[in-house]
């Protein structure tokens, strides 16, 4: 039995600015960010267990807001039609890039 509506793909509005759907990656990129950071070995000054662990959960959320601000950029201008493989492969460039910029930068500031 055929649907009483026409069901119309997933498909980005072509009138859409960059920041198009920027809540919703935002708060996955947040999340993937404190989640791993918040489960980053401690390996220097346990007596400072706490301390050092909000150091990572922010870092972690840090990274994970830049690569919101990439990974939200990036969809809106290569993938306005929202190609699922298209998708992924931004994601993956988004994050080995941002980790690329962030073990630069730790290295040269040691």
């Amino acid at each position: 039995m055929p649907p009483s509506r026409p069901i119309r793909p997933h498909r980005a509005n072509p009138d859409t600015s960059h920041w198009y759907r920027w809540r919703g990656y935002t708060f996955r990129w947040l999340m993937f960010g404190g989640i791993t950071g918040l489960f980053q070995p401690i390996v220097d000054d346990p007596e400072h267990y706490a301390l050092q662990r909000l150091y990572q959960v922010l870092f972690g959320l840090f990274f994970g807001a830049l690569c919101a601000v990439v990974f939200t950029l990036a969809e809106n201008t290569f993938n306005r039609p929202r190609v699922n493989w298209k998708s992924w492969s931004i994601l993956l460039a988004t994050w080995l890039t941002v980790k690329l910029v962030f073990v630069s930068v730790m290295a040269a500031a040691s």
